[in-house]
């Protein structure tokens, strides 16, 4: 009798131990979208896109590889970009390795070498560019370069709409006419 109430007694505590062992790593290996929310780390998603539309239309949609929403500042961080923007019946494609849309989805910062093609066959190349989703205009603050069907436009620094049909070149500007 003595050795039967042992045998419970240690049977019991195997079981408890593990109960305990695979409650602590199915809490360790949850979702690695909701880790870290709490202390402040940075949340993870894979392939999610963004997007802003007005009056029923697309304006914007933004797409990475890795998206990282940071809860203190309230900034996703956008890891190989493809932005899409829509305005005038024009769309243009930005890639960018790295990017960092603010908390209010006021501003977006891209860098690590930018390319944009839109759909009337433009092509523009800058280290980094500034999206300001309150003016809709696109500012780069780096040295450029931006071909069309008729034209390479060079310089120091860019403004442009969305659609990169109406630009301006700042400091040291180049025009050459194909």
């Amino acid at each position: 009798m003595k050795n039967n109430k042992k045998l419970i007694a240690i049977v019991v505590a195997i079981v408890i131990a593990l109960v305990g062992l695979i409650a602590f790593i199915l809490h360790d290996s949850g979702d690695s979208s909701s880790k870290g929310a709490d202390n402040g780390q940075l949340v993870n998603f894979q392939g999610a896109e963004l997007q802003e539309e007005k009056d029923g239309k697309l304006v914007w949609a933004l797409s990475a590889e890795k998206i990282e929403y940071d809860p203190r500042s309230k900034s996703i961080v956008l890891t190989n970009l493809k932005g899409l923007f829509y305005q005038d019946d024009v769309t243009t494609t930005i890639t960018a390795p790295h990017a960092v849309l603010s908390g209010d989805h006021s501003s977006l910062d891209i860098d690590g070498g930018v390319t944009a093609t839109n759909t009337e066959g433009a092509n523009f190349k800058t280290d980094a560019l500034h999206f300001d989703n309150k003016t809709k205009m696109l500012t780069s603050k780096t040295a450029f370069t931006y071909d069309s069907k008729d034209i390479t436009l060079t310089g120091d620094k860019l403004e442009g709409n969305m659609s990169l049909k109406q630009i301006k070149a700042i400091g040291h500007a180049k025009l050459t006419k194909k």
